[in-house]
């Protein structure tokens, strides 16, 4: 008896820190991913689809699933929304044109309800997980180098 009573609440106490555990998780997961894509945009090397792609392959290889109608797939472009801003100018929006030092923002979301393992709407109300890296362009600036020796 003293056994079921006591199992009554540590079942709902158990999911609920299994539900918040998988919640950590997957907001640790998307501010890496957002760190990836910040790193990526600052070496002012690749395109906004080049660095969301990084991102997405980011998720996929750390093993994020979504769950898509009971079926658990990997994550893929269609499961997160992820924006490349130049904060700097919005004339410049692609990486690879930027100056240096302008200020990227990259911003990962995805929709708590594609990634939770168990339904507990009655414990929070997060819907979307986000994560945010602000990183600054480290382009190169080109230099010319006069090959002429002077003479004394």
């Amino acid at each position: 008896m003293e056994f079921a009573v006591c199992l009554t609440l540590l079942i709902p106490l158990l999911v609920g820190l299994w539900e918040v555990g998988r919640l950590v998780e997957v907001q640790q997961l998307l501010a890496n991913a957002a760190r990836e894509g910040g790193r990526a945009a600052a070496a002012g090397q690749k395109t906004p689809v080049q660095i969301q792609q990084d991102v997405v392959t980011y998720l996929a290889n750390a093993g994020l699933m979504v769950d898509k109608s009971g079926i658990w797939t990997p994550v893929g472009q269609a499961d997160v929304t992820i924006t490349v801003t130049n904060l700097t100018s919005s004339t410049r929006p692609d990486p690879s044109t930027a100056n240096q030092l302008d200020h990227f923002q990259v911003q990962v979301t995805i929709p708590f309800n594609s990634v939770r393992w168990v339904i507990l709407n009655q414990i929070t109300t997060v819907t979307q997980l986000t994560a945010t890296a602000d990183w600054y362009s480290m382009k190169d600036i080109p230099i010319s180098v006069n090959q002429n020796i002077p003479l004394e």
